[in-house]
């Protein structure tokens, strides 16, 4: 995914229902710049103790009535609930769902590279989507994952099948087909999709749950303040299940091969996001992108197994 920085005019029509709280904020704030006056220093050190511990209940008060007024949770860890609840209702919807839909459907089971075609397809409409006017508040909805204030949980999938700058698409989509193809041929159509769809709603919540956890036990600066989109997350899963199931596989980056093999490049990619994740250079939603690629390792690992588990099977019959 790709880290998008809101600007001022994105941020007021993404956060209108927090304007309430800026003015609020002010009034709580200026009370205790009151405590900066000439009098503060004269206080004894345990009367300004008590000052503050004041303070900051009134103010972490303040906070809790309005959240509740407003039906809004008052920590980060409880804005995970919704999201975690969704991510977990829709993988065991679509893990049990797609293929009841890929089955009635003979052309998907012929031709597994037509589901990548497919979400390649999506991609394309949603971006070209961008670019008009009367769909951009839908879009802002449910195609942007803006970590501070979720808007609809929705915005977990949607988000993965959007992108506003044309060498964002590009890069994700030519990295999809050459590796998409290739895994949906193998795996079929049906895996394929449950393993795409999966990755693109896990690794949107890790994009929400990482940040949340280093400020947490850390104390590091959460980064709330962006929006995600973007297939990136899903492409990683893709990449990380082909790398998987062919760990010598030969691959090259723009032409250039790759030593040691598909496996050697998709640790290599790890070891990238783990430290971007830490780093924090640049626009991407490194998060994300380890999320996704934890799905493709397991679903790597599952497909596996169960074709091990198949395969013994019919030695039984024989």
């Amino acid at each position: 995914m790709f880290r998008l920085p809101l600007s001022a005019g994105l941020r007021g029509s993404l956060r209108a229902p927090m304007r309430p709280w800026t003015s609020l904020r002010a009034s709580l704030v200026t009370p205790l710049k009151s405590a900066k006056s000439p009098v503060a220093p004269m206080m004894a050190p345990a009367a300004k103790r008590q000052f503050s511990t004041q303070s900051w209940a009134r103010v972490r008060n303040t906070w809790y009535q309005y959240n509740k007024h407003y039906g809004r949770p008052t920590s980060k860890w409880q804005k995970l609930l919704k999201p975690f609840l969704f991510t977990v209702g829709f993988c065991v919807a679509t893990t049990y769902g797609v293929p009841v839909v890929v089955n009635a459907i003979p052309a998907l089971r012929r031709h597994p590279k037509s589901v990548v075609y497919g979400i390649i397809a999506l991609n394309g409409l949603v971006f070209l989507a961008w670019r008009v006017p009367q769909l951009s508040r839908f879009l802002k909805r449910y195609g942007l994952l803006v970590k501070d204030n979720v808007y609809s949980v929705w915005s977990l999938l949607g988000s993965a099948f959007s992108h506003q700058e044309p060498l964002h698409i590009l890069v994700n989509m030519m990295v999809f087909a050459s590796f998409g193809t290739t895994l949906a041929q193998v795996i079929g159509a049906s895996d394929f999709l449950v393993m795409y769809l999966n990755a693109c709603v896990v690794s949107s919540f890790v994009s929400l749950l990482v940040p949340t956890a280093l400020a947490a036990f850390t104390g590091a600066a959460a980064t709330f303040g962006v929006a995600s989109l973007g297939a990136s997350g899903a492409v990683f899963a893709v990449v990380g299940m082909f790398s998987y199931l062919f760990p010598k596989a030969p691959i090259a980056l723009f032409f250039i091969p790759i030593p040691g093999g598909a496996w050697f490049a998709f640790l290599a990619t790890v070891g990238w996001n783990v430290a971007g994740v830490f780093g924090k250079w640049g626009n991407y939603d490194y998060a994300a992108h380890l999320g996704g690629s934890a799905v493709g390792v397991f679903y790597g690992w599952w497909w596996k197994q169960k074709q091990q588990s198949a395969r013994a099977q019919r030695l039984m019959w024989f």
